[in-house]
């Protein structure tokens, strides 16, 4: 009896030791997890409050130069929902496109620094009221990049009046040194820039617009993004009848995110 009791606390020892690790490991993850839990619940909290401040600073910055500029918030609405429906069609990931429809409606901040005569003026510009309007990248630049929350769209609005031979302003980049975004987004703002009234100038038709983006393909415009901007107008996708249609597929990306 004493020699099978023996082997039995042997055997049960070892056994009880691992049973004892084993719960001691589970706890340990359990806990694990519910820490990486209730952190990831305070990352998305913090990125939450981060987004509505971000949203509320974009609101006020697009309500500003609806005063300045005159161009109504459905402008840059129009303009974002067209850059986000050709990048979706690029295949741009969602956290790009989101940072790239923020950078859409910024894009022209930084007119609200310029002259009213200049910007309601019903002729053409002369040489200086040119180079005053041409500082309106930089000047959205500096407002944007001091904002903790806006720095980063702020890249993307100073390059969006770049050109693809160089010719462009303020820093005459060219080709791939433009980030892609300003390059989408420099698509997006021309159609809608020609198809909107201005005080210098009547718009364009759509048919039109759409004949200037492809006739300034390799030169002001990136040939692979006005292919992609075809294949949507193709599709019904960029003509003013379209808004409903955008904005409910921007919706579902961004719903997704």
């Amino acid at each position: 009896v004493s020699t099978v009791l023996a082997a039995a606390i042997v055997f049960i020892s070892p056994f009880a030791a691992v049973a004892a690790v084993c719960g001691f490991l589970w706890v340990a993850v359990f806990m694990a997890l519910r820490a990486v839990r209730d952190e990831r619940a305070r990352v998305d909290g913090y990125l939450l409050t981060v987004r509505d401040k971000y949203d509320a600073l974009v609101g006020a910055f697009s309500a500003a130069l609806d005063l300045k500029d005159g161009l109504s918030s459905q402008h840059t609405k129009r303009v974002s929902q067209i850059a986000c429906t050709i990048a979706t069609e690029m295949g741009m990931r969602t956290d790009e496109m989101r940072l790239l429809r923020k950078a859409a409606i910024l894009a022209d901040v930084g007119k609200g620094e310029i002259a009213q005569t200049i910007l309601a003026k019903p002729g053409a510009l002369n040489e200086d009221e040119w180079k005053q309007m041409q500082r309106h990248p930089e000047l959205g630049f500096e407002l944007l990049a001091g904002s903790v929350h806006l720095k980063d769209a702020s890249e993307i609005v100073l390059s969006h009046h770049e050109r693809m031979d160089g010719q462009g302003y303020p820093r005459g980049l060219k080709g791939e040194e433009i980030p892609l975004s300003s390059r989408i987004l420099s698509v997006a703002d021309s159609y809608i820039a020609m198809t909107s009234d201005r005080p210098h100038r009547k718009k364009l038709t759509h048919d039109m617009a759409v004949k200037e983006v492809l006739r300034n393909s390799l030169t002001q415009f990136d040939p692979e993004i006005v292919r992609a901007f075809v294949r949507c107008e193709e599709r019904g996708l960029i003509s003013p009848s379209a808004e409903a249609k955008t904005e409910d597929a921007r919706e579902r990306v961004m719903g997704a995110a």
